[in-house]
């Protein structure tokens, strides 16, 4: 369940802000740009400007994050671990929006937020839906052999073991795991259609993922 909760809560909050980023031109508007050469000290609306600083959503981020971190360690009669995942995974989203932005010199739009945002997102899926399945692979990888690792029988293949793993947990939760596809592929469509560069990025995903099926096909065959 926290891991459900953290997962929905990140991708809720991504998409929310920066779709409220999109549609009110927060990115460069005229109040950033006033605060950027000290014209501006104190603004709230599509901006957040106090004493001539403007505070990223990204800040806000960041002290949710911190606060989760610091009540899940703690502790709190007040905070439930429900209440500190779901912080958590709001902050995450705030944060991992403007993630692009750190890393390119203030680009907003830098592709790198939207690569590294659905990286995490494949992480934090994979963690909710096929816990087994990286249990499973762990436990093979702490008693390995490496004669293992080419072997062509299912029984001493964890390769094939894993793919079995990971057929039955995703059968479990079809219905969720259809749902939140759905949910990301909308979203993605959505990021495309803005910006139409990630369509270079999507193909070279399909084209990996296409790889790795035909090898794994290949190996059960």
């Amino acid at each position: 369940m926290i891991p459900f909760i953290i997962t929905s809560s990140y991708l809720a909050s991504f998409l929310f802000i920066r779709l409220a980023v999109i549609i009110a031109g927060s990115a460069g508007s005229p109040a950033s740009q006033a605060a950027k050469v000290g014209d501006l000290r104190f603004y709230v609306g599509t901006n957040i400007i106090l004493f001539g600083y403007h505070i990223h959503h990204l800040v806000i981020g960041i002290i949710l994050i911190s606060l989760a971190g610091w009540f899940a360690i703690v502790g709190s009669d007040f905070f439930t671990r429900r209440d500190t995942a779901l912080m958590y995974g709001i902050g995450m989203g705030l944060f991992m929006d403007e993630v692009g932005m750190l890393l390119s010199w203030g680009d907003y739009w830098s592709t790198t937020t939207y690569i590294l945002s659905l990286f995490l997102a494949g992480v934090f899926l994979n963690i909710v839906f096929f816990p087994d399945f990286w249990r499973e692979i762990r436990g093979h990888l702490k008693h390995a052999d490496p004669r293992q690792f080419v072997a062509v029988t299912e029984r001493d293949n964890f390769f094939l073991r894993g793919v079995d793993i990971l057929a039955e947990e995703a059968s479990k939760t079809s219905r969720i795991t259809l749902t939140f596809s759905g949910a990301i592929y909308i979203g993605a469509g959505m990021l495309i259609i803005a910006y139409p560069e990630l369509v270079y990025y999507w193909v070279a995903g399909g084209f990996l993922l296409q790889g790795i099926s035909s090898l794994v096909q290949a190996w059960k065959a």
